[in-house]
């Protein structure tokens, strides 16, 4: 009897571990990315099912599965993955900016930029997000911070965010 129950209270604390571990996992995703808004205020990403997180999925869309993406790196093309018009632009460098104002002609179909900013340097230089830039698509610009960044940083690094439609998300991660 006394086997028995010892095998059953194991039991209920390896099933409690899974549950709770499991739970963890799937909300690890959404914690720590913040969006940068026209009132100068951030919210966070959450698991619940509100009204802002709603608004994400298309975000989400983009930024987590696999769509036509091209790879920009030292100011120059890395690769590109899938086929047809490119959807995702991926920058490991602010520098890389640059091309893509100069070639916006094989980029008009873009509607996500994610730009890995490397160190705190980098937010000396200000991107410009205005109607002029050739992004007429563009929907999403997603700042990865490999540091500690802020909303009134990213606030800085991010001009005309008031006058567009595009809207800003962030995060800090740190690389392995």
């Amino acid at each position: 009897m006394k086997n028995n129950l010892s095998n059953l209270l194991k039991s209920i604390a390896l099933f409690c571990a899974v549950v709770l571990l499991s739970n963890h996992e799937s909300n690890a995703q959404e914690h720590g990315i913040y969006e940068l808004n026209a009132s100068s205020q951030f919210s966070r990403a959450t698991a619940s099912k509100s009204k802002t997180s709603d608004t994400r999925t298309e975000f989400y869309n983009l930024s987590q599965k696999l769509h036509p993406t091209a790879y920009l790196a030292n100011n120059k093309l890395k690769n590109t993955y899938g086929d047809g018009d490119v959807v995702k632009l991926t920058l490991d460098d602010v520098a890389s900016l640059n091309l893509v104002k100069q070639d916006t002609g094989n980029y008009e179909n873009v509607e996500l930029i994610t730009i890995t900013l490397n160190s705190i340097a980098d937010l000396i230089t200000p991107i410009n997000l205005s109607s002029e830039s050739g992004l007429s698509k563009l929907k999403y610009l997603y700042i990865r911070c490999h540091f500690d960044c802020n909303n009134e940083q990213i606030k800085g690094f991010v001009k005309n965010i008031s006058n567009s439609n595009v809207r800003v998300f962030y995060t800090s991660v740190r690389p392995s």
